[in-house]
């Protein structure tokens, strides 16, 4: 099977990049308009920053060139992160550490390479063979590219770090702990921003297709904390939707009133200095999320003002065969990651510049109606997309 025949959807981002994998969600049964034979990459990286996204994405997109694929059968998607996440790579003192506690098998987690079609397993395992992209032992959100570590402390686990038994690994650890602490969020924006324009500048230098979104809004909503130090307002307590307290699901019932979002709040007025890094950016192959009450919104957005309450049951949760639920797993707030309907709902939108493929309209049509019947049913729910009224009602506490 000849490569040239193939079309490439890569995406990459945080933990909010599953767009691709949510199509493969056995429930949800996604049928894709297409002609093409389609190879989906995505290598999204929990908890990484912006490094990552513009990192790896140019080194996925290298590749391809390398094996022969031509610019105009590849097509990117991006979603980008929160500005505050910065990326630490690993001392030369750790490079040994890294790469002899490197996971062996293959990744069909945050790097995971798929195919529409049937007896693609060669070119697909070519791919992972070009692609020298890793995830440390056990530690989903610490990943390599070419033996290149991308560390985000203050979003790592100590408990992933000790159970090493390192000591240079927990020195290590601690010192960039401190070091990212240190780091002014105007130098957080200064690289995200960069990273945006960068990227944004590659693909077109390229002639390749791509969209951008955001996991949520960071190109609005900020705001000073009690210390008088920037920060976005989603960051702030009493701006939670929903939260757990005592084994109850909170709802803030002033979210709306306390978060108050208004063109004051946006990244070019609270960082006027950075304009002219913000008016490089084409914004016409970005899609948001935007109502009377958001601006600039993304992911999280869409999910918490259509869906509310009932967006954000985790993918991979079956309350059906639960004793007892679990709210940890039921949290509709931001960062909280939505169920892979969301996504599904949102791919047509956000990749208004992909020609490979649509998710089909009775698809789109069938799923609202599942995520319907899990809302009204008298049980806990029907298809496990989301907790139904009922059994939600049972867990609330309104503030």
């Amino acid at each position: 099977m000849n490569i040239q025949n193939f079309k490439f959807v890569i995406a990459s981002g945080c933990s909010y990049a599953t767009t691709l994998s949510s199509l493969e969600n056995k429930t949800l049964n996604v049928k894709l308009d297409t002609s093409d034979n389609l190879i989906f990459i995505e290598i999204g990286c929990a908890s990484q920053g912006s490094d990552w996204a513009y990192d790896s994405m140019k080194y996925a997109v290298d590749k391809l060139f390398e094996i022969g694929v031509k610019s105009e059968n590849i097509y990117c998607f991006v979603e980008w992160t929160q500005i505050e996440r910065i990326t630490i790579t690993q001392p030369t003192i750790l490079h040994e550490f890294f790469n002899t506690h490197t996971w062996k098998e293959k990744l069909d987690r945050h790097f995971y390479i798929k195919s529409n079609v049937e007896n693609s397993n060669n070119i697909i395992d070519s791919l992972y063979d070009v692609m020298n992209i890793k995830m440390l032992q056990d530690v989903h959100n610490i990943m390599s590219i070419e033996n290149l570590w991308y560390i985000n402390p203050t979003h790592t686990d100590k408990n992933d770090i000790l159970r090493f038994d390192n000591v240079d690994l927990e020195m290590t650890y601690k010192e960039m702990l401190e070091y990212e602490l240190r780091i002014p969020i105007e130098t957080r924006v200064k690289s995200y921003l960069n990273n945006i324009i960068n990227l944004q500048t590659y693909l077109n230098n390229n002639h390749i297709l791509y969209n951008f979104v955001s996991m949520q809004s960071q190109f609005s909503g900020w705001d000073i904390d009690s210390n008088y130090m920037h920060v976005h307002k989603y960051t702030l307590n009493q701006n939670r939707p929903a939260y757990v307290y005592n084994n109850k699901l909170r709802i803030n019932n002033k979210f709306k009133e306390n978060i108050n979002i208004k063109p004051a709040d946006d990244l070019v007025e609270v960082f006027p200095q950075f304009k002219h890094l913000i008016n490089q950016i084409d914004f016409s192959n970005w899609w948001f999320h935007k109502s009377d009450f958001y601006r600039y919104g993304g992911i999280d957005e869409y999910a918490l003002e259509i869906y509310g309450l009932y967006g954000y049951l985790s993918t991979d949760y079956d309350i059906r065969n639960e004793n007892n639920i679990d709210i940890s797993h039921i949290i509709p707030s931001f960062g909280y990651h939505p169920h892979a309907f969301i996504h599904v709902l949102l791919v047509n939108e956000m990749m208004f510049n992909n020609n490979f493929f649509k998710v089909n309209d009775e698809t789109i049509t069938k799923i609202k109606n599942m995520v319907k019947d899990d809302i009204e049913s008298n049980n806990r729910t029907k298809h496990s997309l989301s907790i139904s009224k009922v059994e939600l009602e049972k867990h609330i506490e309104l503030i």
